[in-house]
């Protein structure tokens, strides 16, 4: 398998929205693709789609090597275990520590010994430099280290392909260049395949393979930043730096 993300022809129609017109699209396994462009014009529908939140009206979607529309509830139950997704509201239980919302994932699938699961938790939130943060609340820590948090308990289960719906907002500088380095960091177990959504340009975007920008429901162009920007028109110019 050399591809983690296979879309095929997809259309979507959504009432009173911008939907998706015979997109295709193949994120390559251990790739990091930025889906760029206006608000609108398919990039969260795409990330949905490959999370199995949504189906298409026409094509096909293939994660992992699996069409998502063959899948039995339980399969699609499974394939979503190796798949972190993090979207526009983090999503961290408020009556949860930072700590035991990254390690509910391990709780509940794996039931780990705590003695291990502690250990596992704090090199996951060091990843991210959130170990600081262990036993805050969610209301207890800003916008970006919540996504950080989100981020990480995305991944604590040895995730394959990780979904990002704009990653670098409310983040610092530091925070940013953490998430740039995620894939080094995870390269020593296994490929981490990265498909990420931004609304503007962010110094991550520098770090993606490729950028694929988006308008009205379309991929206008693929490749990478610089590459883009020398061929860009003044609208695409304005998302890629």
């Amino acid at each position: 398998m050399d591809a983690a993300i296979e879309i095929s022809g997809v259309s979507m129609e959504l009432e009173g929205q911008d939907g998706l017109t015979d997109l295709t699209l193949t994120v390559e396994v251990g790739e990091f693709l930025a889906l760029a462009g206006p608000n609108r014009s398919g990039k969260s529908l795409i990330l949905k789609l490959c999370a199995g939140l949504v189906a298409p009206d026409g094509g096909t979607v293939r994660v992992l090597g699996q069409d998502l529309a063959a899948l039995s509830e339980e399969e699609l139950a499974g394939l979503r275990q190796r798949v972190g997704v993090v979207l526009h509201q983090p999503g961290l239980l408020s009556n949860m520590t930072v700590f035991n919302n990254v390690a509910l994932p391990l709780r509940y699938h794996c039931g780990m010994e705590e003695e291990g699961l502690r250990s596992l938790v704090m090199a996951q939130l060091e990843l991210f430099g959130l170990e600081a943060l262990w036993n805050r609340f969610p209301a207890e820590i800003n916008e970006g280290e919540a996504r950080c948090a989100a981020i990480a308990r995305a991944l604590i289960l040895g995730q394959e392909l990780l979904l990002l719906h704009d990653p670098t907002e409310g983040l610092d500088a530091p925070m940013i260049q953490r998430l740039g380095q995620l894939r080094t960091r995870y390269r020593g177990t296994k490929p981490l395949t990265i498909l990420a959504t931004m609304r503007a340009y962010s110094p991550l975007m520098e770090t993606a393979d490729r950028v694929a920008f988006l308008r009205d429901g379309t991929i206008q162009a693929v490749g990478r930043q610089q590459e883009l920007l020398a061929a860009a028109d003044a609208d695409m110019r304005g998302y890629l730096q």
